[in-house]
């Protein structure tokens, strides 16, 4: 909240969007670890988002970006299932490209409010560790060796890589073709739903839509009937503060929350009454664009797998499920 509440007395500004997503993203990917340690895997996430958005601003062609997205989905697919750090570098570095390439470029203003809510959420980490009296050992493997090791079995992920590559480029390319505001949301969706696992993607697209509808539902009713700054940061601060609990409680209740306090954030920016309502649209079309994308690409691997060699080298093992990061994704 300390990046809102920044805004709240001097007034919301662009730079706003990035200081919320730093200190989420950092809180993400807080594994524990000394201080130092500690820095640096909080600063994987807010950093892969810096970058992304760097690369999504100088890209220079629609047919190039396209492009991109799809080396990003293809890394997705070799990451999916594995330790924390690596999808964070997929999901926010792929909301980064999108939002820099579609949205507006990122501005040294935004990098540093990035950096600064980093460092805060750094802060908070270590002073609640102090707190408790007892510092959270690291509970993540080196990423480098994660990298390694998921670019070592492609030969065991390739036609899901494939599926997600092409997916995320198809969302992105429907996307400019339709003039879709906030595409960035479609292309997370698909990042945080899609996995190897057809049982689990099912679960994930359910908690993802449900918790879109329920969050949607909320803070239309808020900016429609409690129209004022004041009240609209106070339903952040709540929203907040539930969101761990929803979560624990159900993951469409902290879909919800996390959706709903999303929303609030661009209300602050939006210029006016139709303006905030027109992004409730935005993100309601945009998570259900990316949900159908994510189950095409379903569709499309098992088409993939029907066709392929059957051989012992080719086959997909078991997938994995990387399901207890699925909701809490802006």
């Amino acid at each position: 909240m300390l990046p809102v509440s920044v805004a709240f007395v001097m007034g919301a500004k662009p730079w706003l969007v990035y200081a919320v997503l730093g200190a989420i993203v950092a809180f993400l990917g807080d594994e524990g670890g000394r201080p130092l340690t500690r820095l640096g895997y909080m600063l994987i996430g807010p950093a892969a988002l810096v970058i992304g958005a760097s690369l999504g601003g100088i890209v220079g062609t629609n047919t190039a970006f396209v492009a991109v997205t799809v080396l990003l989905g293809l890394y997705y697919g070799l990451v999916e299932g594995g330790p924390p750090h690596p999808l964070l570098i997929a999901r926010f570095g792929g909301y980064g490209l999108v939002l820099g390439f579609t949205i507006a470029r990122i501005t040294p203003v935004d990098a540093m409010a990035t950096g600064a809510a980093m460092l805060s959420a750094w802060l908070v980490s270590l002073a609640w560790d102090a707190a408790r009296v007892a510092m959270r050992p690291l509970a993540v493997e080196p990423v480098w060796q994660s990298l390694a090791h998921a670019i070592g079995t492609w030969r065991t992920r390739w036609s899901f890589a494939l599926s997600a590559g092409l997916s995320i480029g198809a969302a992105n390319l429907v996307g400019l073709w339709i003039g879709l505001g906030h595409s960035y949301w479609a292309t997370l969706t698909i990042l945080v739903v899609l996995r190897a696992d057809m049982i689990d993607s099912a679960d994930a697209i359910s908690h993802r839509v449900s918790g879109t509808l329920l969050g949607v539902g909320v803070v239309a009713a808020l900016i429609t009937w409690g129209p004022g700054t004041g009240i609209l940061f106070a339903a952040m601060v709540i929203i907040a503060a539930l969101r761990l609990p929803a979560m624990h409680l159900h993951v469409t209740l902290g879909t919800a929350c996390i959706t709903a306090f999303v929303l609030l954030v661009a209300d602050l920016l939006a210029a006016s009454h139709a303006d905030a309502i027109h992004v409730v649209q935005d993100r309601l079309l945009a998570i259900m664009v990316g949900c159908c994308f994510a189950i095409a690409a379903l569709g499309f691997r098992r088409e993939i797998d029907r066709f392929r060699p059957r051989n012992g080298y080719l086959r997909d093992p078991p997938p994995s499920s990387s399901r207890s990061s699925s909701a809490v994704a802006p």
